[in-house]
C-alpha cells in the first residue's frame, strides 16, 4: 500500500503503469515523507506528489479530523516560495492533473498553463505529458470524473472558498503565504 488513501493507491498503480509523464512534472513520492520544504508545516500536511520538476509539491491540509483524507483540501508547496490552496479534495485535484496543464507557484499565487501549444514556426506541438490521453480515460473509468477545461477555474473557487481557515492556520506559521492566494 502507497497511502492511507485509496484513490492515491489506484494512481500509484497508474502512474507504475506508464512509461512517460500523464501530467507535466507530476510525480508520487513517498506518502508523508517529508515536509514538503516548510517543517513549520509538518503536523498539518501530508505531502504526497512532486508537482512541478523544479521541486514544488502537493500536500493534503490536514485541515480538521476526517478520516477519510481524500475529503481533505490540497495544497501546493512552490520550490520558488508560496503555499496556496489549489483543490478542495484529491478528487478536484485529479480534474486539474488531467487538464494536462503546468503549475507555476510563487508567493502571489499558483497558476496552470497549457504548455502543449506549438512553438511559433513549428508544425507540431510540444506534449510534455504524453501518457495525458490514457490518464483521462483511466479518471473517467475509474472516478467517472472529466478533465478540467481550465485548472484555473478550480484553483480560484477552492482558493475562494477556503481563503479564511486558510489564513487563520498558516498566517501565524507563514505570514508571507497568506498575501497570495490562488490562480493569479
Amino acid at each position: 500500500m502507497y497511502a492511507p488513501i485509496p484513490a492515491l493507491n489506484l494512481l500509484k498503480e497508474f502512474e507504475d503503469g506508464v512509461d512517460d509523464y500523464f501530467t507535466p512534472g507530476f510525480e508520487l513520492i513517498r506518502f508523508g515523507a517529508d515536509d514538503g520544504g516548510y517543517p513549520q508545516l509538518s503536523d498539518r500536511i501530508r505531502p504526497f506528489a512532486q508537482a512541478t520538476g523544479s521541486g514544488s509539491t502537493y500536500a493534503i491540509w490536514l485541515r480538521d479530523g476526517r478520516t477519510d483524507l481524500a475529503t481533505l483540501p490540497v495544497l501546493f508547496l512552490g520550490d520558488e516560495g508560496g503555499v496556496h490552496v489549489v483543490a478542495r479534495d484529491l478528487p478536484e485535484l485529479l480534474r486539474v492533473l488531467a487538464s494536462g496543464w503546468e503549475p507555476m507557484g510563487d508567493w502571489d499565487g499558483v497558476e496552470y498553463a497549457d504548455e502543449s501549444e506549438a512553438a511559433e514556426g513549428d508544425e507540431e506541438a510540444y506534449d510534455p505529458c504524453p501518457a495525458n490521453p490514457a490518464f483521462r480515460a483511466w479518471l473517467r473509468d475509474r472516478f467517472g470524473l472529466e478533465a478540467a477545461e481550465d485548472p484555473n477555474e478550480i484553483v480560484r473557487s477552492a482558493g475562494e472558498e477556503l481563503r479564511e481557515p486558510f489564513a487563520a492556520w498558516i498566517g501565524p506559521l507563514i505570514p508571507d503565504a497568506v498575501g497570495g492566494h490562488g490562480a493569479g
